[in-house]
């Protein structure tokens, strides 16, 4: 049976819980020097509403990017407009005894900085944005979103970092949950690239913390994601000259072909240039169930053209429906045009797994997901990502050399619970060769599994006992 301890891999997961006790926090924030409630309320002034303010409900229902909101109801929004901010609402929290949950760009789909009687910080209004070409840093606020962030670096110094490959994506939750963007085979994953970190503690201190001081808050911003016990305000990224070219071969195939191109993919996988992202969706083409698959290509115009000519080459790509090769593209971009997997206005359900399992293993399990899509844009994401490479010094600790997921996505909230049932049903199938999920797309209320290695899962939660000992910040959302 699965449980909190089995699900991030063996920790002691009471801080865990939601329900965590706050006894302690009756004590005198004054005599800490700290101001009190009043005054902290007054300092927040119109950038505090309370729940019954005529605003609350539109905040609230900003606050997540799923046209599914969640029926959790804080005590207060805050919409932080300055680090200052952030400090004087963690500060507010504790004074009040309240849980604090924090927004950055508001795309997991789950919602779950969003808590019944806690204060919600949002970082929507934090907007800091600028690059160090000399140190190859950019140094920005969560919120800012992947495709913002590199029309910046791209346009103005041919730089370029991993983001997101849905283009609305902040790069907060993007970075904290591992990152499986752009250019990741080579680069490595968005957590990877974090250099240094200005994070909030859970009395309103600013700490920035890097390798060589407060690693351990560096060491949980790098993979820790909504189990963070701190307010990321700023993040120091790595990056990277801007590839010279970039190029993608497209095709689209009747489901017929599926166990043949699914073979290819996962046979192929450790064997793709690192400068290759290869994907596979299933989506509906044309009124039925087919397979879009894409491989980008990032590097020089010899390695591109040598590494999309090669790929090409493959038999199985000659029964293609429809084949475009060597099409200029500039990440961040969609995977299929005009329509994004996961587009704004849509209600959302995801679940996934990474999984190393052999072709003669993966392939008799596709087909069940892959004919099975209830509705238009319901879609099966498959991203060839291996060979895995371990990232150091970071929380980040579960992956497997292939990614799935099910991405339900529709309009009517009557088909909720059995879109639910889809996705899950989708996954669990894929259970017995899964070696656990993917923080960025996490779906941890409804189907446990692990998503931290064991010994960093021990880790996040000494570290949390010892930083966050009344439980301040929010950690994983355990139930729906």
């Amino acid at each position: 049976m699965l449980t909190r301890r089995t699900m991030l891999g063996g920790a002691v997961a009471a801080a865990l819980v939601e329900g965590r006790g706050l006894g302690t926090v009756a004590r005198s924030v004054a005599a800490q020097g700290v101001p009190g409630a009043a005054t902290l309320r007054k300092r927040l002034g119109a950038r505090m509403l309370m729940r019954g303010n005529p605003d609350y409900e539109a905040m609230r229902q900003l606050a997540v990017f799923n046209a599914r909101k969640p029926n959790r109801f804080p005590n207060a929004i805050v919409m932080a407009e300055s680090v200052d901010d952030v400090q004087n609402a963690v500060r507010y929290a504790k004074a009040r005894g309240w849980k604090v949950g924090i927004r950055s760009g508001g795309h997991g789909w789950v919602g779950s900085h969003m808590r019944d009687g806690a204060l919600l910080i949002s970082l929507a209004n934090l907007r800091e944005l600028r690059v160090e070409p000399e140190t190859m840093t950019a140094i920005i606020s969560p919120s800012i979103t992947g495709d913002g962030l590199n029309a910046v670096l791209q346009g103005e110094h041919k730089l370029m970092t991993p983001s997101a490959h849905g283009v609305s994506v902040g790069m907060g939750g993007f970075v904290m949950c591992g990152g499986h963007g752009w250019n990741s085979r080579v680069w490595g994953p968005g957590c990877q690239q974090l250099k240094a970190i200005d994070v909030i503690d859970a009395d309103g201190n600013l700490i920035h913390a890097t390798a060589e001081e407060h690693n351990d808050w560096l060491w949980a911003a790098r993979g820790a994601g909504p189990g963070y016990f701190g307010a990321a305000v700023r993040y120091y990224l790595q990056v990277h000259p801007m590839p010279q070219v970039m190029r993608r071969n497209g095709y689209t195939f009747d489901l017929s072909h599926l166990e043949e191109v699914t073979a290819f993919l996962r046979n192929n996988t450790p064997k793709f240039p690192a400068h290759l992202e290869v994907v596979m969706l299933g989506r509906m083409i044309d009124g039925r169930p087919g397979l879009f698959v894409g491989a980008s290509g990032f590097g020089s115009e010899e390695e591109v053209r040598g590494a999309l000519d090669a790929f090409d080459a493959a038999p199985v790509f000659r029964k293609a429906a429809t084949r475009k090769v060597q099409q200029p593209f500039v990440a961040p971009s969609r995977y299929e045009s005009p329509t994004e997997s996961l587009p704004a206005g849509y209600r959302i359900v995801i679940d996934n797994i990474w999984t190393n399992a052999p072709s003669e293993q993966l392939v008799p399990l596709m087909r069940s997901l892959f004919e099975n899509l209830p509705g238009e844009r319901f879609n099966i994401f498959f991203q060839c990502w291996g060979p895995v490479r371990e990232v150091p010094n970071a929380a980040y600790s579960v992956q497997g050399e292939i990614y799935i997921s099910a991405n339900a996505v529709y309009m009517d909230e009557a088909e909720d619970a059995k879109n639910d049932a889809w996705a899950l049903d989708a996954i669990r199938r894929l259970h017995p060769i899964s070696v656990g999920a993917q923080m960025n797309d996490e779906n941890m209320a409804l189907d446990p599994q692990r998503y931290l290695s064991e010994e960093a899962s021990k880790r996040l939660e000494e570290l949390r006992a010892r930083y966050d000992p009344e439980g301040r910040f929010v950690s994983f959302l355990m139930k729906a």
